[in-house]
């Protein structure tokens, strides 16, 4: 028996199915965070319908998150220009977003948060309490016991307490039009966020 198709591109699975496709997708994407396709099935087959529709909720009470979900935009590289992006004022979001490796980790920019252990820690916990994804809380749980001694405690006495804080106040990130903000210093970016940096 499957579930009933939700969009278009969405492949109903049976509740079995679904169950060891989130297993495998979780060991494959808390052992290499990399593995993008893993991270985002492991997103589709742990996110249950409830969570779903408090994300959907947030985004339609929200100006541009109304306009996002009508409009769909997509950020890759196909859709910006990295080297424009690159030649924007020290200290901007889109000069920021020009020098990570990914093109999904404005959450990481925001937070100022790097993309090491730590910093994916810290963010998976950001996303697991302002999305309430269970993928995310259980990202940062078994990636929070992966970290050294030192980098564990730290998480535990300052990025936690900070995160959760910041997850609880900040404005909605997926309501969010970022594409819209590379020209503005990052620090107006946060502001507008309602983001207090890490001290």
């Amino acid at each position: 028996m499957s579930a009933k198709k939700l969009y278009d591109a969405h492949v109903p699975l049976a509740p079995l199915s679904r169950l060891l496709l989130g297993i495998g997708s979780a060991a494959t994407a808390i052992t290499d965070p990399r593995r993008g396709d893993m991270v985002a099935a492991m997103g589709e087959t742990t996110a249950i319908t409830p969570v779903l529709e408090n994300i959907r909720k947030r985004m339609e009470s929200d100006i541009v998150g109304r306009r996002l979900l009508l409009e769909k935009p997509r950020i890759s590289n196909e859709t910006i220009d990295r080297k424009w992006l690159s030649q924007l004022p020290s200290g901007t979001l889109g000069k920021h977003y020009s020098e990570y490796r990914e093109t999904h980790d404005f959450a990481h920019i925001a937070l100022e948060q790097k993309t090491n252990m730590l910093g994916e820690v810290t963010v998976k916990y950001f996303e697991g309490i302002q999305y309430g994804l269970p993928m995310c809380v259980t990202g940062g749980i078994f990636g929070g016991a992966r970290l050294l001694t030192k980098n564990r405690q730290e998480l535990l006495e300052r990025n936690l307490p900070w995160v959760a804080e910041q997850a609880s106040k900040a404005r909605f990130f997926m309501a969010f039009d970022w594409e819209n903000h590379f020209e503005k210093q990052l620090s107006d970016v946060q502001k507008e966020l309602n983001i207090d940096p890490l001290i």
